[in-house]
Order: structure tokens, then sequence, then C-alpha cells
């Protein structure tokens, strides 16, 4: 059944009311002066390990907002503003950086590693990121971005069962369906580091710091290095990546594939990895010697998700109840908002993602798997150049071509939603977004080099200013009293919950480790 007839079918069915979504966002704290912050994560704040909303990622600089799960676009970014302003109440004169990007115009910067008290799953955390910046260096970790998670109630999966005659088991169908959706996510994947992507520019410091090679050009005589075209730096080989990602076959064709990729990488041990050594001297330098240390390791720009119990791993929770939401990864923080990301971005995500669930795809092969990945790469460093050649499944087409094609889609998937929810608010933001496939100006990426040029500014001081301004734009906005009474309480409590979790542990932190791993070869 072609696309258009599927979306035939849900004439009377309001599938936006069915949409759920959530943020995850990623900020680095800075000193007024631009220097990464070597402050430990504010009490204040609460616990990193027990908060549901504001935590840390790999440093304790690197702040990471979560909202739980919203109906409403509006009212998500409104909570994610929230988060922000509370935020920034507790932190003193540091700022929150405005570029997914960091810059290290400090050569004596350290970067701590995000600690998370003396709990057995705490250390856990702690220990992981050890092992992540014994093997790829601390400055990759400091990538921000947004994770934007994603899924659809149940109502409307039975409808779709309904539609496309499927008599399986309801969670089963919901999982191959959102298996179709992250293949088709890797096949369009280019298209959002093309629309969004907002880091074309780099510091110079962050490549010598990082000790990686660059074909990047000089922007200015300073310290700015770009590609020209260039959309998402990001997303590119010089921005958050695996070096041991060629080794790790995953398929996507469905969840025990899947989790025995993943699995087989975390129990094969690595070369590289031995030579570093598990532990020293009581203290863990990785988790293990082996590909993966676990799951989250694998750097993809798209996971199926499960949320997870205590002590559960994120592929039995795959295994044991199937997926429950998607969580794209590859999102810029958008350098032109405030909270890193806005309302039309959002809408675009939804009907996006409803596209890749609807869209056909049966089986997506290693070598599929390959072209699609350089696609991305393609599109992150030149995607701005008119007439950019990618590959998609009949062999070469421009981006601008494949652009128009699928955008047509989009606007069908538009229609729908907003025909059956009352709204036009899906139909603009894709004839917005629309506007960008001829002209590229209008891209975050282009509007920032842009300025950089206009101002005759380096990327360090042009996103300095631009933090500095979205801080205290922030903080000159006032929660009500009852806001931020509950926010207050949330950090409290998480203070006390991480003490429960450390007095109630009773096992040695070797056993519990052996104990969590065996989860693994439970297939």
């Amino acid at each position: 059944m072609s696309l258009e007839q599927v979306l035939s079918q849900f004439s009377g069915f309001n599938v936006a009311d069915s949409i759920q979504r959530g943020l995850e966002k990623e900020s680095l704290r800075v000193t007024p002066e631009g220097k990464i912050s070597e402050e430990n994560h504010f009490e204040g704040l609460g616990s990193a390990l027990t908060h549901p909303f504001i935590t840390t990622d790999y440093a304790e600089s690197l702040l990471e907002f979560v909202t739980p799960v919203f109906k409403s676009p509006v009212k998500m970014l409104n909570f994610l503003e929230e988060l922000h302003i509370f935020t920034l109440s507790k932190m003193g004169d540091e700022v929150l950086w405005a570029n997914s990007m960091p810059c290290f115009y400090d050569k004596n910067s350290q970067i701590k590693i995000a600690e998370y008290g003396v709990s057995n799953v705490g250390k856990m955390k702690n220990f992981y990121r050890q092992g992540l910046h014994n093997r790829y260096g601390s400055v990759m970790q400091t990538i921000a971005g947004i994770h934007f998670n994603f899924s659809l109630e149940d109502k409307f999966f039975k409808k779709l069962q309904e539609i496309s005659g499927d008599q399986s088991d309801l969670k089963d169908f919901k999982s191959d369906r959102y298996m179709q959706m992250v293949r088709n996510i890797h096949v369009f994947s280019w298209m959002i580091p093309f629309l969004f992507g907002s880091s074309p520019a780099i510091c110079k410091s962050f490549l010598s710091k990082e000790g990686k090679n660059s074909d990047l050009l000089d922007f200015d005589t300073v310290g700015t290095l770009y590609s020209p075209g260039s959309t998402s730096l990001r997303l590119s080989d010089l921005g958050y990546t695996n070096s041991k990602q060629g080794k790790i076959n995953i398929s996507y064709n469905d969840i025990s594939s899947y989790v025995a990729g993943l699995r087989g990488a975390i129990i094969t041990p690595d070369s590289d990895w031995q030579k570093i050594g598990v532990s020293e001297n009581g203290s863990y330098k990785q988790l293990n010697a082996n590909i993966l240390q676990i799951e989250n390791e694998y750097y993809s720009g798209v996971r199926p998700k499960q949320p997870i119990r205590s002590g559960e791993s994120p592929t039995n929770a795959l295994l044991e109840r199937g997926i429950e939401y998607i969580e794209l990864r590859s999102v810029d923080l958008n350098s032109f908002s405030p909270i890193g990301i806005d309302l039309e971005q959002v809408y675009f995500l939804d009907v996006f993602l409803i596209f890749c669930l609807l869209e056909e795809n049966s089986e997506l092969c290693p070598r599929r798997t390959n072209e699609y990945r350089h696609n991305q790469e393609q599109v992150a460093k030149r995607g701005r150049q008119k007439g950019l050649i990618l590959v998609d499944q009949l062999g070469e087409i421009t981006r601008e071509d494949w652009s128009k094609r699928v955008f047509e889609k989009f606007k069908a998937i538009a229609g729908m939603l907003d025909s059956n929810g009352g709204s036009s608010h899906y139909t603009e933001a894709i004839a917005a977004e629309s506007k960008k496939i001829e002209n590229t100006e209008l891209l975050n990426s282009s509007r920032l080099l842009a300025e950089l040029k206009e101002k005759d500014e380096t990327f360090f001081r042009n996103t300095l200013n631009r933090s500095i301004d979205f801080s205290n734009q922030l903080k000159s906005k006032k929660l009500s009293d009852q806001n931020y009474s509950e926010l207050q309480s949330v950090a409290a409590r998480s203070l006390i919950e991480q003490k429960g979790i450390e007095a109630e542990d009773s096992q040695d932190f070797d056993s519990f480790l052996s104990d969590y791993f065996k989860q693994n070869i439970l297939l």
C-alpha cells in the first residue's frame, strides 16, 4: 500500500493527538570568558544521578536537560525554557554555551569527568566515562546536541494495524514499525544536518586539542576553521564519532538482530582497549576491554528505546518489552534559539518521523547503511553546495532533487495532520523548511557564517557573545513562585534519593558489574 493510500485511510483520525515527544538537550557550562567551567555540578540543581530533569552527560560541566513526555510541543518547549531559567539561577556568573561545538582557547582547560556518588550505579556511570576518556579523549565528549524522543500512542498503532490488515501482537507490530522508522531515518538522515545543522565552523584549538587532522579551511586569520558548504561539523568525522564503529555489525531489520549486534560488540575483546587495562589499584579505567563498554558507546544518529528498570541493560529492556519510543540524536543545538530548538523544528520533526514510520522500507543491508552514512557525512561537510551528489535506493541523485521529491510526501503528511487536528502548524512548518532547498542562505549554518563575516568575529567570540546574551535573556525571566518551588523540591528530593540508593547498596562493585554484564549473554 502506497503512502498516499495509507494517509487516506486516516481520514477522520487525529494522528497529531497520538504524538508524544520529549527532549534531551545538552548544554556546556562556561565562564564569562568562555572557558569550560571547572566547577562541580551545583548542589542547588540536585543530584545528577537521580534528578529526573537536570543531570549531566560526560563532564561535570556538560548539563543535560530532560523534559517529560508531552503531547503539546508548546508546553514541552515552555518546560525546557523553565529548566534553563531555574538552572541559570543556580550558576552564578557562568553561562550556557550556545553551540554544539565547544571551544578550547585556554590550553590549560581541564575537563572534569562527571561524578554520581558512591553507589554502584553511580560508580558505573563514572567509570564508563573514564573509559570514554581513555579511549577517545575528553574533548569529543563535550560536544552537545539535542535528542528528540518520539512515540505514538497505542490507538495510532491499532488504527495502523487495521489499515494494514495485520493480526500480530500489538507489541511486536509496534516494534516492527519502529524498526522501519529507524531504517528510514538512516536513509534520510542527511536531511537533519542540511536543514538544522548549526555547526558549520569550529575553533582551531578544538582540533589541536583533539589531535585530529582536518581538510578544513581558514575562515579568518585568528582561529576559525570551516568547510565550504558545511552545515554540521558535529556530525562529520571531526565531531562525535567512535573510532571502532566500523568493527560493529549492527542490523536494523529487527530487534533481535539489532540486540545481537550490540551485545556481540560488548563481549568481543579489542586489542587497543586491552592495552589500556580495565582496573588499577581498585579504580576502573574502563568497564571492560571490549569493542563497546555498554550499548550507549555505539554512537548512532538514532536509537530504538525502551525505558529501563533499575539494574537492567537497554538491550534486555528491548527484548523483554519491545520498542517504546525512538531517540533521534542528530539535531544540532540551534544557535539562534536561547533554548537550542524552536517550535518550527518540532513540527517538522513530527512530520519527518511519521514519514519514516509509514514509508515502506523492508530491509537495510550493510552496503546501503554505509552509503547512507556517507550521505550524511557529505551533507555535514558540503550540504550547502549546489548540485551535491548523494546516493538513494536507485543511484545517484542531487541533494535538491531528492529534497523536492521527499518534501512532496512531507506536505501530504502535514496536510493529513492539520486537517484531522484542525490546525495549520504542520503545513506552515513544511512550507517554511521547503524554501531552504534552493535558498540555502536561509539555513542556520549559512546565517551563522554570514554573521561571522558581517561582524568580523571569530567563531569563539561570536558564540561567547551569543551565549552571554541568551543566558542574560533567560536570567531576566522569572518563574512563577509555584514552578520555582516545585523545581526546588525536585532538586532536594533527588539528593535524598541518591543517599538512599547509596545506603541500600549491599554488593561490592565488582559483583555488581559482573551481574550487570551477565544480561548480555542471556539471549
